[in-house]
């Protein structure tokens, strides 16, 4: 199958400088090479990608020979990160051969078996991430009909949709993902199969989620993502104790106002939400026993906690963090002007302040007057 080849010189300021290194340092090696994937569709698109794969014909034990600082990660499929600094790396995969193992359900459980760059296109998960570009010809390579979805905006599966999700049910989530990203529609195919198969979400191990959660609500479009995810029946599998309000729309909202002005934003602050009106509902079925109103809230606190780890992990420091938000919510609510003072230099006091002001911006406006106190005390 011949593939369609297409010359774009992109800007060169959009294109990461360690990638290219690396994408030559590997060619001069010998090996076939290309960027791949997502920073592709993102250069083809005017965009500046935020992350840089690569692929290539060398296996990962001779990548780490030709770059002193990377490592090898990974079980599933292997892959080498090449390290730039403490916090950045570029991820190179090796071409992966259409031969895969998977378990009785048809997940796979094993990909280490190496191919070649046709074989490798069609491990990829959608057309629009399935382009290939070639540095020293300045070629994109599209085998799957990618540039052409791309230029329709519509997200197509590479394969049967039914099968792919099957072999990995995030590719579910991903594909919302992509939809909103992109201002695309997805195809008529992979509709029907999300709506039929969005269970296989249960069978992904929780640590996996983690990553996949902050790429679908971290963004400037993440209320567009939460509700394709609840149109195709797919967060309940991924927080099943959280119904539509208010309180979440507003949060939504306000995070990607935060992401386009520049400022941070924490994955402790969007579990908080999610997860409050769970916390309150069991905190008051708790509190029919004589306990103080602190063990109460630590005791229903950890419960929903536990209970969402079962689907999506939460590191310590996370949900730390969270019980310290939901904790400060009471005394937010009820200290006296002495204390307030004392609690405003408290180093978790901004994001439970934050929480407040949504929460009476939305679910509870009583506590209006409440949060403009808090306001004018900090000016």
């Amino acid at each position: 199958m011949n593939p369609v080849r297409q010359t774009i010189h992109f800007d060169k300021n959009l294109i990461d400088k360690d990638a290219l290194k690396v994408v030559n340092t590997i060619a001069k090696a010998g090996f076939e090479v290309y960027l791949v994937g997502g920073c592709i569709r993102d250069l083809l698109l005017g965009y500046k990608p935020k992350d840089f794969d690569i692929a290539t014909s060398a296996t990962p034990e001779q990548v780490t020979k030709i770059f002193k600082r990377s490592r090898i990660i990974g079980r599933r499929f292997r892959l080498v990160h090449i390290m730039f600094s403490a916090r950045k790396y570029i991820e190179v995969a090796t071409f992966r051969a259409g031969k895969v193992q998977t378990s009785g359900n048809g997940v796979i459980i094993r990909d280490n078996y190496y191919g070649t760059l046709y074989e490798d296109v069609f491990r990829r998960d959608f057309s629009v991430n399935g382009l290939y570009y070639d540095i020293t010809k300045s070629e994109v390579i599209d085998y799957v009909g990618g540039l052409e979805d791309l230029k329709s905006s519509v997200i197509k599966m590479i394969g049967n949709p039914t099968e792919r999700f099957e072999e990995d049910p995030v590719r579910m989530i991903r594909a919302i993902r992509f939809k909103v990203k992109l201002n695309a529609s997805l195809s008529p195919e992979i509709s029907k199969s999300i709506s039929k198969q969005a269970h296989l979400l249960a069978n992904i191990p929780p640590a996996r989620l983690y990553e996949e959660i902050i790429k679908l609500f971290h963004n400037e479009k993440s209320i567009e993502v939460y509700k394709g995810l609840l149109k195709f029946g797919l967060l309940k599998f991924l927080f099943s104790q959280t119904h539509e309000s208010s309180f979440i729309d507003a949060t939504l909202i306000n995070t990607s106002k935060r992401i386009q002005s520049g400022n941070s934003v924490t994955p402790a602050f969007l579990f908080a939400v999610f997860l409050w009106a769970a916390q309150n509902k069991r905190y008051n079925e708790l509190n029919k026993k004589n306990k103080s109103h602190i063990d109460l809230m630590i005791k229903a606190s950890e419960e929903i906690i536990k209970r969402q780890t079962q689907q999506v992990m939460m590191p310590r420091w996370l949900s730390s963090r969270v019980k310290d938000i939901w904790m400060m919510q009471y005394q937010l609510e009820n200290c006296n002007l002495k204390k307030a003072k004392e609690l405003i230099n408290n180093p978790r006091f901004r994001m439970a302040y934050d929480f407040l002001v949504l929460r009476s911006q939305s679910i509870d406006p009583d506590l209006k007057e409440k949060a403009e106190f808090w306001t004018t005390l900090q000016k």
